[in-house]
């Protein structure tokens, strides 16, 4: 194992380096020559602990007179994300053509194959073709979201939908179909095929059956006819969401029961709302409910009646958001049906790890059993609180009342001291760096963008590299919120997948070499090396601080990091299942595996100390934090509990659970089915069989379910993800070994762990999306600390399989 840089002498370092920095930032920039150099080196070594200073202060210097700003002006452009043919919007364009002329070139080579060596190299085309689209439409999808310049993002829309009517013609394209069915078909080709490459066509006919292309014309033309329908009413959903109320959605609230809300609260509700007095004197403000005020009108608000209110009357939602998800939902069902599925349940969960709707019914039902315990408890203690302070009520804890009561009780327990000051920006990402390094021999290296290849000054650019300097692949990090920026939260962006290319097919053209920045020899072949973004949406540092974290957005940059190591080492030779290119029930595993590293005292104490004096986070303080988190855990599961449940009976065989002959009577029948979901037994409390929280009447709470457009019956996905993490952090990492301040890693063993990083790499990361998930689960479980029965029944992937995983302990109760 790697052995942990003493905190001692990188402070004694830290000091020497920052009068350093000072005398660069008070010069302008101007005498930051070796700095830069020191940024900007290319050639292989090892990352030393000067390099890992300046890792830290690329990121915690404050933005606004960081020497980033000489990165982004200035100089001659060398295309953004180091792609030349990605110098100005123009060229953008041009590159984008480029690409579906290189893509043509390959459609033809794969539909003139008539020699066994070139069907044999049908796969190679495919999987090359579909890395020179996502070159550049995932660049363009990137742009839209993040470039501040108008110029840029209407020409990366513009590429972006001419490129995906391309696309969308290669999936209906019959010849391409029919030879690779060929391909497929003929046992002598197939049985010289990796595990990696089988997968990668499996992967490519499952994508074309699922555009319909082998239905007969009139079953074909059906389908078309609903997907361009399901399209516009995704659209359509989600715009009512962004489309303001209408009038009759208002509430009046009496402003004496406003008083406890945040002072920002209470001026955006003054500012969007009219106030007014009441015959009896009292003042009023009629208010238009949105997602901000609600959460603190519900948290915060003394008073019972009013929090009923805003709740019925935000829950009410929108009668055009109903009708657009019924109709989207009934298309998506006849969708199903026209390609001989059940329901959109069975066609979506085919390639997924669950696999059938009753798997995913079998697992949630799993978990739902051994939170009920703690749902009784905390309803329990919420009640008895609600007792003390002579509110009792006799529905017990409504809706509204919830997240009240959970403030109420927190706030007796009184205000804990802040983590943030140990968590500057610059020392998390130290502490990834350290934390990849222990695990994988992988580490970062502060490099210099060149002149034109970020978006804007605020990105940094990191290089992965291993344990001989070579590099593995680039990470841009763009964090910090901004009006410029699209609100898509916390995002990692897959710029470029790695893949091999010595052995690419020959095309002629205009196609772009590859830079030396981007491809790497290894044992004589060629590979192109993945180039990730990282979004996030923290808030700008406080002038002369360093950006500083909570707690939440130091599990969030973790979380990230760890789809980026899979991206850096997921590299298998093939584009179309490399890194994070897997089922959306295992692509969460390795981030949310990071965030238990986010949470471990020994990892915290790697790296976090306190930005003025240096003083490490005490380790009672994050027990304390991490006991008051863990106490409502079981709220949250409930909520994710329910939401999968809904997201399964909405996309099942049975639309309306009123409905005659699998027909529904009228619209409204997903609120229907809304309600029956709140009465399932999988949401009581156990013990007399009372449930949590009834279905309010009146409510159409689905109508703001937005996780359905691109997460239909997939919604279990994150839960099922966090209970595979959990007992990798327990069985491979020991991660629930306790930890002493200031015991030696050595001794202590524990989650940095060489030997159990490898074991997640070799078993897990290395594969991508290139092997049947559950067999990487049931290798990388295989260590002595799951029974060998549990292990065999997991590889299988079977129902019982599900049933084990729902069975295992989620690491938060």
């Amino acid at each position: 194992m790697q052995a942990l840089y003493r905190r001692t002498p990188l402070l004694a370092a830290r000091n020497v380096k920052q009068k350093f920095l000072a005398t660069v930032l008070a010069q302008g920039g101007k005498s930051n020559k070796a700095f830069l150099q020191t940024l900007s080196s290319t050639n292989a070594h090892i990352v030393t602990k000067d390099e890992e200073l300046c890792l830290r202060d690329v990121f915690d210097l404050p933005t606004q007179t960081t020497v980033g700003s000489k990165w982004y002006h200035g100089g001659k452009p060398t295309g953004l994300l180091m792609e030349s043919r990605f110098l100005s919007p123009k060229s953008f364009r041009v590159a984008g053509k480029e690409a579906v002329a290189e893509a043509q070139e390959l459609v033809q080579k794969v539909v003139g194959a008539t020699t066994t060596a070139e069907k044999r190299q049908v796969i190679k085309c495919l999987d090359q073709l579909s890395d020179a689209l996502c070159r550049v439409m995932d660049v363009a999808e990137l742009v839209r979201q993040v470039h501040p310049d108008s110029n840029w993002q209407a020409a990366a829309d513009q590429v972006y939908s001419a490129m995906l009517d391309y696309m969308n013609g290669l999936n209906t394209h019959v010849g391409l179909y029919r030879k690779l069915v060929e391909v497929m078909d003929d046992p002598a080709i197939k049985s010289t095929f990796s595990t990696v490459e089988l997968a990668v066509a499996e992967s490519f006919r499952r994508d074309f059956e699922r555009s319909g292309i082998h239905l007969a014309k009139s079953a074909h033309e059906k389908f078309v006819k609903l997907s361009s329908s399901i399209h516009d009413l995704s659209r359509d959903f989600i715009r009512f969401q962004a489309q303001p109320p209408e009038e009759t959605r208002t509430v009046d609230v009496p402003l004496d029961a406003l008083r406890a809300l945040p002072s920002p609260v209470m001026v955006h509700i003054m500012q969007t709302s009219r106030t007014r007095k009441r015959s009896d004197g009292t003042s009023v403000a009629t208010i238009v409910p949105d997602g901000y005020s609600v959460h603190y009108i519900l948290r915060d608000c003394e008073d019972s009646g009013t929090r009923e209110a805003v709740y019925r009357m935000w829950q009410r939602g929108t009668s055009g958001a109903v009708n657009a998800l019924e109709q989207l939902l009934e298309d998506r069902l006849a969708l199903s049906h026209t390609v001989g599925f059940d329901s959109f349940a069975h066609m979506s969960l085919d390639d997924k790890m669950a696999k059938s709707p009753a798997h995913v019914d079998e697992f949630l039902r799993g978990l739902a059993a051994q939170a009920k315990p703690q749902w009784k408890s905390i309803i329990d203690s919420l009640m008895r609180t609600q007792a003390q302070s002579g509110q009792r009520s006799a529905a017990g804890i409504n809706p509204w009342d919830r997240d009240y009561w959970v403030s109420r009780q927190q706030m007796d327990s009184g205000a804990l001291p802040s983590l943030s000051p140990y968590f500057s920006l610059g020392r998390v990402v130290l502490g990834l760096s350290r934390v990849f390094k222990s695990l994988y021999g992988l580490e970062f290296r502060a490099t210099t963008p060149q002149p034109g290849e970020i978006w804007h000054p605020d990105v940094r650019k990191l290089e992965v590299v291993d344990e001989k300097g070579m590099l593995q692949g680039i990470i841009y990090c763009d964090v910090f919120t901004r009006s410029s920026k699209a609100h898509v939260g916390a995002a990692h962006f897959t710029a470029r997948c790695a893949r091999r290319v010595d052995d690419d097919v020959a095309v002629s053209g205009t196609r772009q070499s590859h830079s030396s920045q981007t491809v790497v020899e290894q044992d004589g072949k060629r590979f192109q090396l993945p180039v990730v973004v990282l979004i996030c949406d923290f808030p700008l540092p406080a002038e002369g601080s360093p950006p500083l974290l909570s707690w939440s957005n130091v599990e969030t940059i973790f979380h990230e990091m760890g789809h980026a190591m899979h991206s850096m080492l997921g590299q298998n030779g093939f584009h179309n299942v490399a890194g994070t290119r897997c089922p959306v029930d295992f692509v969460e595993l390795p981030s949310i595996l990071m965030e238990h590293f986010a949470r471990s005292p020994q990892v915290l104490s790697t790296f976090a100390s306190n930005h003025v004096t240096g003083a490490p986070l005490p380790l009672e303080l994050i027990a304390k934090h991490a006991e008051r988190r863990r106490k409502y855990a079981a709220l949250d599961l409930h909520t994710q509990l329910f939401m999968s449940a809904l997201d399964q009976r909405y996309h099942s065989a049975v639309l309306d659970p009123s409905a005659v002959d699998g027909k529904s009577s009228s619209t409204g029948w997903s609120t229907r089915s809304l309600a029956s979901v709140h009465e399932d037994p999988m949401f009581t409390s156990g013990i007399g069989g009372s449930r949590i929280f009834s279905y309010v009447q009146g409510t159409r709470w689905q109508s703001r379910f937005t996780h359905l457009i691109g997460y239909g019956a997939s919604y279990y996905a994150y839960l099922f993800d966090r209970v595979l993490a959990g007992q990798v952090w327990d069985r491979v990492f020991q991660g629930d070994k306790p930890f002493v301040q200031g015991a030696s890693s050595e001794a202590h063993g524990g989650p940095l762990n060489r030997e159990a990083g490898e074991r997640f790499k070799t078993h897990v990361l290395r594969w991508g999306g290139g092997r049947d998930p559950w067999q990487c689960v049931a290798a990388v479980l295989d260590n002595g600390m799951t029974p060998k029965d549990e292990v065999d029944a997991v590889a299988q992937g079977s129902k019982s399989a599900m049933r084990i995983v729902g069975s295992w302990r989620l690491p938060d109760l």
